[in-house]
């Protein structure tokens, strides 16, 4: 009321000019809001292209969701040469309180709310480690005030983006490097690995995580087949690139492969990859061929929390 009473004394030439002052004495009420961000230490995620740099930071282009306290809709926010910015203006409540805000990675235009956040669809992986990017889900949470950044929300250091999926780097190698072979299917089981999800802000971080999607079937399995079979080169073998939701299962995993050796068709088959996938964690197995089946000969954890992994024998079985 007291906005239109103002205007109203204004003559036309000043018109401009009294709403420019009404906007001002707006902004000087409530400051606007920034946004820092960068993913906690060092992993893998859409923006590595190479496994020997497993460095992850923001790039431009790249859009976040963002939660304001006690909103249920996200606000994208889009990484741009400027920094980040927002879709649509926000300013901080007060200048004196901290808040809590939550945001995830990637945005969609899926519809989301705080507590039901569509995941990517694990079950439509390739395998490949440039693919990964298409499939990675981070979230974050941070309590900031105005004065606490300088106006900014910063999810950085203790606050920084976290991996929710299990990463698995499995790569095949063989004993001989004369033999011919090539790869043309693999199959990895476990009950819900693969299932759509989507992921919840809950009242407090502890009630964070992983759900079942609304409606969504059962995905036990990845199954990967190659129309042109993949082959298993001397020294670097052949390598897949999996995430699967984190899961503590009542029966170990099963990981299987098809393949054929100087002409002769194979299968090798394991239950000893284990029951649990931790969130956050990059497990690397790497599995030697030989005449007598497939054994672990190396395993190496690249910027996510260390999981110790057993011993792993295959069994070899001809195609009859």
């Amino acid at each position: 009321m007291n906005k239109i009473i103002l205007m109203g004394i204004c003559s036309l030439p000043l018109l401009a000019g009294c709403q420019q002052n009404e906007t001002e004495r707006e902004l000087s009420a409530t400051e606007m809001m920034s946004l820092q961000a960068s993913v906690s230490n060092l992993s893998l995620s859409r923006t590595v292209t190479d496994a020997a740099d497993a460095a992850t930071t923001f790039e431009a282009g790249d859009e976040i969701g963002f939660f304001m306290p006690e909103e249920d809709a996200p606000v994208k926010w889009t990484l741009t040469g400027d920094g980040w910015q927002s879709e649509t203006p926000l300013v901080w409540e007060d200048k004196v309180n901290e808040f809590e805000f939550c945001a995830y990675y990637p945005y969609s235009e899926e519809s989301a709310v705080r507590t039901a956040i569509p995941m990517p669809d694990l079950s439509a992986q390739t395998g490949e480690f440039s693919a990964l990017g298409e499939f990675d889900f981070l979230a974050a949470r941070c309590t900031s005030g105005y004065k606490t950044n300088s106006g900014a929300v910063s999810f950085t250091g203790a606050y920084a983006f976290r991996h929710v999926y299990s990463l698995l780097s499995i790569t095949v190698k063989k004993d001989r490097a004369e033999e011919n072979v090539s790869i043309s299917k693999a199959v990895l089981k476990g009950s819900g690995l693969f299932s759509r999800t989507s992921y919840r802000f809950g009242e407090t971080s502890e009630a964070d995580g992983i759900v079942a999607a609304a409606d969504a079937s059962p995905a036990d399995e990845l199954s990967l087949a190659y129309d042109v079979p993949a082959e298993v080169a001397s020294e670097t073998g052949y390598s897949l690139t999996l995430l699967c939701n984190p899961s503590v299962l009542e029966e170990n995993s099963e990981f299987s492969i098809s393949y054929m050796r100087d002409g002769i068709s194979y299968t090798a088959t394991t239950d000893k990859l284990g029951k649990e996938f931790q969130a956050g964690t990059y497990n690397k197995y790497t599995l030697k061929l030989t005449k007598e089946g497939l054994v672990l000969i190396g395993q190496e954890i690249v910027g996510w929390n260390e999981e110790v992994i057993p011993d792993i024998a295959f069994e070899e079985t001809p195609v009859e």
